[in-house]
């Protein structure tokens, strides 16, 4: 693959495939602020996260020179949506618990399996 592509390439882009998976989640928690209704606005926080945080994240964890993070900032911008959409169609993003399901069934009180406890003093008397 060397032929091919540079490995300064190729270690851009794996670089900022960790920092998309960060940024990724970064934005899932800022989707939930009630401000950050529209579309627009998370492509816009996706750019201000991508280079706020990817230039520094490079820099500091893997030495690369600035022009380099600004290359990894820009692959995570352009990759941190196509992950989530990625993980999103694949239903790995649309788990619940059952406990959070409306469709969990009860099972009445009757049909209720109750195991018997036994007391120390009963299992005592057993062992004479």
């Amino acid at each position: 693959m060397e032929n091919v592509l540079p490995s300064n390439f190729v270690n851009c882009l794996m670089i900022s495939l960790i920092l998309s998976i960060v940024i990724m989640a970064l934005l899932q928690k800022f989707k939930k602020l009630p401000f950050i209704k529209r579309c627009w606005q998370i492509w816009v926080l996706n750019l201000i996260f991508s280079f706020l945080i990817g230039v520094p994240f490079a820099i500091s964890f893997y030495h690369v020179n600035t022009k380099d993070s600004v290359w990894v900032s820009l692959f995570c911008f352009i990759g941190a949506p196509s992950i989530y959409e990625a993980l999103k169609k694949q239903n790995l993003l649309q788990y619940r618990p059952e406990s959070l399901k409306d469709d969990v069934v009860e099972v009445p009180i009757e049909n209720k399996i109750i195991i018997p406890t036994v007391s120390k003093e009963t299992e005592n008397e057993a062992k004479k």
